[in-house]
């Protein structure tokens, strides 16, 4: 019978008003008792207990997260399973061993009494390593030790992402040493030497150096005629490039359609230096060819009233919803934009967030004929039980589902939706307007 119900039970787990009696039920579940330990935020000794009762160090590690509260976190410190009580430092050393980047509190707790500053002077460079690719805000003495260390996968670790440009005296060493030339090629200074180096290097070792500052304009001139799209796209992203010149780089890369990336870098890249030049010069961009130039140029807060009013219309969608962000934008323009395009998959929150979204515009979405808009009326908090009950029976899933999640959905709409279809009946098991006996009948029936 659980088979069945599992969605529901899943929904059940994360429902943020389940009783302490149905969360304790529901650890009968493994499936359930997963996705309870991750997505419940503050759940009760008593189930905390039940949960680590069942001896799954990832359900330990879920428990274990410093964004945890006490309470939890000491229960499992008090385990006595070894592998309970070491779940998080385990997936921390893993993730470490894996060459990913770790989250810097959990990092730091790894890290133990000595901190930050202790794990980079650790006898493991892998450790250390880890250190250079976590800690942003690390003291220039520690970055200066960690980018001279002798392990070249430190090295590297330093002197790139996340950090700020190196200090301009160790440029010549950075640039000399093949581990950390491709991280300080697009700042630091250059000999002819090193130019050299870099000119000749890979492809990526190109279009580093193709943005540094410094670049020469006789290698500016070699990297346009560059036989990779990708380093020619970066040449464009350059501030020294004549605008003429910069236009016709583009329109030539749009034509070449042996490397998609290189146009999808000017659709998402950022020209770093614009946002520090005069409006003018700002306003300008705003109708470029190159989408991240107009894009970055959108998002200066300054922009005059007049110019604003003009991005409304905007040909470029994605500048229409940058600008449409600010605080004054009328709701008529949102509710347009959102009724015209959507959301954006790639920003959040979506304008439907935006607190002069018009309330009567979630009820007009609710009859449009896309049903990726009929989803988002279901983001309207105020919306009538009518058209929520209108909602809970579209025809498309999703829009039974976005409906399922909205607190104000008819209890008697719920009911139906429990048995809908698994993305539905999550969804509905999940919504806080689940009265708690209807909760405790769903175990019932799934034997828990």
């Amino acid at each position: 019978m659980v088979d069945g119900l599992r969605p529901a039970l899943a929904g059940l787990a994360a429902n943020p008003a389940a009783p302490v009696d149905v969360l304790s039920r529901l650890t009968a579940d493994r499936h359930a008792a997963a996705k309870m330990a991750w997505r419940q935020p503050n759940l009760p000794d008593v189930v905390v207990t039940r949960l680590l009762d069942l001896g799954d160090p990832a359900i330990a590690l879920a428990l274990d997260s410093p964004r945890r509260s006490p309470a939890s976190r000491q229960r499992v410190a008090a385990h006595p399973d070894v592998e309970i009580r070491c779940a998080l430092r385990n997936f921390v050393d893993h993730t470490i061993r894996s060459g990913v980047r770790v989250m810097p509190d959990e990092l730091a707790e790894y890290a133990g009494p000595g901190g930050l500053a202790g794990l980079a002077g650790h006898e493991d460079p892998v450790l250390r390593a880890a250190v250079a690719k976590t800690w942003e805000a690390m003291p220039v003495a520690v970055r200066r030790a960690l980018l001279a260390d002798p392990d070249p996968r430190v090295r590297a670790a330093a002197a790139g992402y996340p950090h700020p440009p190196a200090p301009a005296d160790l440029h010549a060493a950075l640039m000399a040493d093949a581990a950390t030339r491709p991280a300080a090629a697009a700042y630091a200074t250059l000999t002819a030497e090193s130019l050299r180096e870099c000119l000749a290097g890979d492809e990526e070792l190109r279009a580093e150096v193709a943005i540094n500052p410094a670049l020469p304009p006789e290698a500016v001139d070699r990297l346009v005629e560059d036989p990779s799209p990708v380093v020619r796209a970066r040449v464009v992203l350059r501030q020294d490039l004549p605008e003429d010149r910069r236009r016709r780089l583009h329109a030539a890369l749009l034509a070449d359609s042996s490397d998609v990336v290189a146009v999808l870098m000017l659709d998402h890249d950022q020209p770093t230096w614009l946002p520090d030049r005069p409006l003018a010069e700002r306003v300008a961009h705003l109708d470029s060819p190159i989408p991240c130039f107009r894009r970055c140029a959108a998002r200066s807060p300054d922009l005059p009233a007049a110019v604003v009013r003009r991005l409304h219309e905007h040909e470029d969608v994605e500048v229409r919803r940058i600008v449409a962000w600010r605080p004054d934008t009328p709701g008529e323009v949102l509710e347009g934009l959102v009724s015209e395009h959507g959301e954006s998959p790639r920003r959040r929150p979506g304008l439907t967030k935006h607190p002069n979204f018009p309330p009567e515009g979630f009820v007009r979405l609710a009859g449009a004929d896309d049903s990726r808009r009929r989803a988002l009326a279901a983001e309207g908090p105020d919306l009538p039980e009518a058209v929520l009950a209108a909602l809970a029976r579209d025809p498309v899933v999703s829009v039974r589902a976005a409906a399922a999640r909205h607190r104000r959905v008819p209890v008697a709409a719920l009911e139906v939706l429990l048995s809908d279809s698994a993305k539905v009946a999550e969804a509905a098991a999940a919504n806080p307007a689940l009265p708690a006996d209807r909760m405790r009948a769903l175990l019932d029936e799934a034997g828990l």
